[in-house]
């Protein structure tokens, strides 16, 4: 079985959507990564159940965070994938014209969007303050500026500084109190004992 000492300071910001689910894949996928080294991790024995278990290591969870980044970075995201894909095009095709500033029927001629796809994302857009409406009317179109150029970027450094916390943490508590592991499977903190840990070679 996998251990991992390190559970309780797992814990993820607001910023990402659904963080429980969010925290359980991550859980999961540090367990199968410790499970994959399991001939690299000391095969430990608990003398209250004789059970033999392998602990996840900060370098398992500093992998699982790595493999993992995109996804992370999605659940940050307030923006679907279609939406977050389409607004990438947009500021691409609109440094290529050198403009801040674009009309819907260009834009779904250049892109070769239906006008259902196109009014959804717009419409999402600028419901998110992502874009807004600048000038024109419904009978000749409107004209729609971008009001925010970087925010992928922005999102993309709070998720490594978010990782970065995190682990930053662990290594913090880990230095202090030690961290060991409760029969019931559970991590938790406790001053250092004398009580031993039957080890066995893998």
């Amino acid at each position: 079985s996998v251990r991992n000492p390190y559970a309780t300071f797992l814990n993820l910001p607001e910023a990402v959507f659904k963080p429980r689910r969010t925290m359980l894949l991550l859980l999961m996928f540090t367990e199968t990564i410790t499970y994959y080294h399991q001939y690299q991790r000391e095969l430990k024995t608990d003398e209250d159940t004789g059970e033999q278990y392998i602990e996840s290591t900060i370098a398992d969870i500093e992998a699982a965070f790595t493999l993992l980044e995109t996804t992370l970075l999605k659940k940050s995201d307030e923006l679907n994938d279609a939406c977050r894909n389409f607004f990438e095009r947009l500021k691409a095709y609109l440094k290529e014209q050198d403009t801040e500033a674009f009309y819907s029927k260009e834009v779904r001629s250049a892109m070769r969007l239906s006008p259902s796809s196109l009014g959804r994302y717009l419409y999402e857009l600028e419901r998110m303050g992502y874009i807004k409406i600048t000038r024109g009317n419904r009978y000749k179109g409107f004209e729609y500026k971008i009001q925010n150029w970087n925010d992928l970027e922005t999102l993309t450094n709070d998720a490594q500084h978010m990782v970065k916390t995190i682990l930053e943490n662990i290594k913090t508590v880990t230095r202090n109190p030690v961290v060991t592991q409760s029969t019931d499977g559970l991590p938790k903190v406790q001053r250092a004992s004398k009580k031993k840990v039957v080890t066995q070679e893998p």
